[in-house]
């Protein structure tokens, strides 16, 4: 349990800095099509120190989530946001609102909430099929967002996207079977995992090129909490019995705190000019 909970802090702190290195890079492409885009990005230190950074957050929150429900682990990649503002407003210079402080601190009273009402409990076996529709939901968010994208789909639209592919990643982990080599392999919730984990970074990416950053934080931060917890009760999370309304009421005020804090999710500019831009204001 100790464990898990360590390693739901370590997986927010880790996507909070991510957000800020990434902040730069994505701010500074000036590419215009999807290729240059992306391929800008794949150069780019900051971009990969910051993906780096949300690979060591994805496996902190599959250890987490081997023994914690996923509504928790949601509201506490959630609460990354909350991160990403106090680095932003400590190592960028960004003004924190009034608002948003009041946000900050819901956003650390709902998440204890959700912690104190979580179950522990270690992940159920569950029927085969369940792996194989992870991996089926996964290959069709990835078909989504391809199609989305030649169509022209909004900021919006592909943050949502992203968020569903992440909420499916979620429950590929926590389904996942004891990982075994070669026997993972033949897992179809191992292959869910790394299939809806690009195409969630893909189309995030994506998305902040076309959108509006706090359109595009908040669509993606509402779609993998709601998408994520429901899918977790869905295959046997559990509350502590008399609490599932605070874990309710923790988990919707977690997750509003961090859509007020949605500015934060990823700047749309350098952050070397961030300073200068809030000293304008």
């Amino acid at each position: 349990m100790l464990v898990s909970a360590l390693a739901l802090v370590a997986a927010a702190l880790c996507s909070g800095a991510a957000a800020v290195l990434q902040a730069s890079a994505v701010g500074r492409s000036s590419a215009e099509r999807v290729a240059g885009f992306l391929g800008g990005l794949a150069r780019d230190p900051r971009y990969l120190v910051g993906t780096a950074l949300v690979g060591v957050s994805f496996l902190a929150s599959l250890v987490a989530v081997r023994a914690l429900p996923l509504f928790l682990v949601q509201a506490g990649r959630a609460s990354s946001l909350g991160v990403t503002a106090v680095l932003a407003a400590v190592l960028l210079g960004s003004r924190l609102r009034a608002r948003e402080v009041v946000a900050l601190v819901a956003l650390a009273g709902g998440l204890v909430g959700v912690a104190v009402a979580a179950q522990p409990s270690v992940a159920e076996q569950v029927p085969t099929w369940v792996s194989w529709c992870a991996l089926a939901a996964a290959g069709l968010s990835a078909v989504a967002v391809a199609v989305g994208t030649r169509l022209g789909a909004s900021g919006a639209a592909l943050g949502v996207l992203a968020g569903v592919a992440f909420g499916v990643l979620s429950l590929a982990a926590r389904v996942l079977a004891p990982v075994t080599v070669p026997g993972v392999l033949g897992d179809p919730a191992a292959w869910a995992v790394g299939v809806a984990g690009l195409t969630g970074l893909v189309a995030g990416a994506l998305a902040l090129q076309r959108g509006a950053v706090v359109v595009v934080t908040a669509t993606m931060v509402a779609s993998e909490s709601v998408l994520g917890a429901g899918l977790g009760l869905a295959v046997g999370d559990q509350t502590v019995p008399g609490l599932g309304w605070l874990a309710v009421l923790g988990f919707v005020v977690t997750v509003g705190a961090a859509i007020c804090l949605a500015r934060f999710g990823v700047p749309t500019v350098p952050a070397d000019e961030l300073l200068d831009e809030h000293h304008r204001q």
